[in-house]
């Protein structure tokens, strides 16, 4: 089976490297998603190539040509080779020699079937020669154009080598899944989820974010809540109805963490935070629960509005005026209007700064802070019209009434 050469199988870049690696014959290929994608005439990401070379190997003779190689992950095997900008990510073939279900002690082989049995699912455990033939052990191929997610050997084995994969399972079936779900990997990953629990909160958040993403989450998140696997890690409860509506809205680029707000917002009196079992980024934190416990009420006045958009910042006053449209607080006509002010109204800045309190000879120091604090809201009162000269005027006022 050959696929019909691609522009990224046939640029320059990629030609140079696996041009020197298969110098001697069949020693590398493409694996992973570039293959996947080849498969269902996607664009890639990222291009992954499996060699038998080990990395020492791949180093030597690609640095003897000129190409940069960065030794991203020597203990898996993994180096990455750099080529007019673009990378690509070349691992020795590989068995399991040891596996806790979070990590894994791996051995190097020659073997590219051995290598195919220790990955996840058979849309996944598929390579492909320069030339675009394929092997293909497992029926990933076929997988892959029937949107069949299907684990590689017995389900249960490979999810206890490493359990991020019950959620990969999920977020697979999400982006690339059609009919019903595969059963036998569905009861694999209801026996198995507990361990859930034992994955770091990082790889939770970034393997269930990317699931939130796809065009249409919906339906794979009510087989998680049925099978036990989403109480696991996100306690209810779930709001599917908000979320259907927030993605009918459309976007061209879906926020997860704003799709997350909708389906499980956090509670101010929540024991269980998602954003500390995910470990969030402060950021992150901070702008879901901003998103998961504030409420608009309909603001039938510019001036509140833009007092929403100046509190906010102008990408989280649209975020939240959607949210509350899907949730039915607003209704699509205001919430437009809403949206079309910020759009033309860009959140301003006040126009003095604490250095020119300071050059009006008040001291540095909390003062400083409160005397601002006494301007803003004047200004904010004034609707934010008020113009520099102005606002320093009021701020003379301000010190000179504070000094008396």
């Amino acid at each position: 089976m050959r696929i019909p050469p691609q522009t990224w199988m046939t640029a320059p870049e990629t030609r140079a490297v696996m041009d020197i690696l298969n110098r001697d014959g069949d020693m590398a290929r493409f694996v992973g998603g570039c293959v996947r994608s080849a498969v269902l005439d996607l664009p890639i990401a990222d291009v992954d190539i499996a060699t038998r070379y080990n990395p020492e190997t791949v180093t030597k003779i690609l640095e003897a040509e000129g190409i940069r190689v960065v030794p991203t992950g020597l203990e898996h095997g993994t180096v990455t080779a750099v080529v007019n900008h673009e990378h690509f990510e070349i691992t020795t073939l590989r068995l399991d020699v040891e596996t806790d279900g979070r990590r894994a002690v791996v051995a190097f082989t020659e073997d590219w079937r051995e290598d195919a049995a220790r990955r996840d699912f058979t849309m996944n455990a598929m390579f492909m020669r320069p030339d675009g033939s394929l092997d293909d052990p497992f029926g990933g191929h076929s997988d892959a154009l029937a949107g069949k997610v299907r684990f590689v050997g017995d389900p249960v084995t490979r999810i206890r080598e490493d359990v991020l994969r019950i959620l990969r399972f999920f977020r697979f079936h999400a982006h690339y899944g059609r009919g019903a779900i595969d059963p036998a990997g569905l009861h694999a990953c209801h026996e198995t989820a507990p361990l859930i629990r034992e994955l770091s909160g990082e790889r939770i958040r970034v393997e269930f974010l990317k699931l939130l993403v796809a065009p249409s989450p919906l339906s794979v998140l009510e087989i998680m809540e049925k099978s036990g696997v989403l109480p696991v890690f996100l306690p209810g409860p779930y709001d599917f109805e908000t979320l259907s509506r927030l993605i009918a809205f459309g976007s061209r680029t879906p926020d997860p963490v704003l799709r997350l707000a909708a389906f499980a917002p956090e509670r101010a009196d929540q024991a269980f935070r998602a954003s500390e079992r995910m470990r969030f980024s402060n950021a992150e934190a901070a702008r879901f629960h901003t998103l998961s416990t504030t409420e608009l009420a309909p603001l039938p006045e510019e001036a509140a509005a833009r007092r929403e958009i100046y509190r906010h910042g102008n990408a989280l006053f649209e975020d939240l005026i959607r949210l509350q449209a899907a949730r039915g607080v607003l209704d699509l006509r205001h919430a437009e209007r809403l949206r079309t002010l910020s759009a033309h109204w860009p959140k301003p800045e006040l126009p003095v700064r604490g250095a020119d309190l300071v050059k009006m000879g008040l001291a540095a120091g909390p003062a400083v802070g409160e005397a601002l604090r006494r301007l803003e809201a004047w200004w904010i009162a004034g609707d934010f019209a008020p113009d520099r000269e102005t606002c320093l005027a009021e701020t003379r006022r301000i010190i000179a009434e504070e000094s008396k």
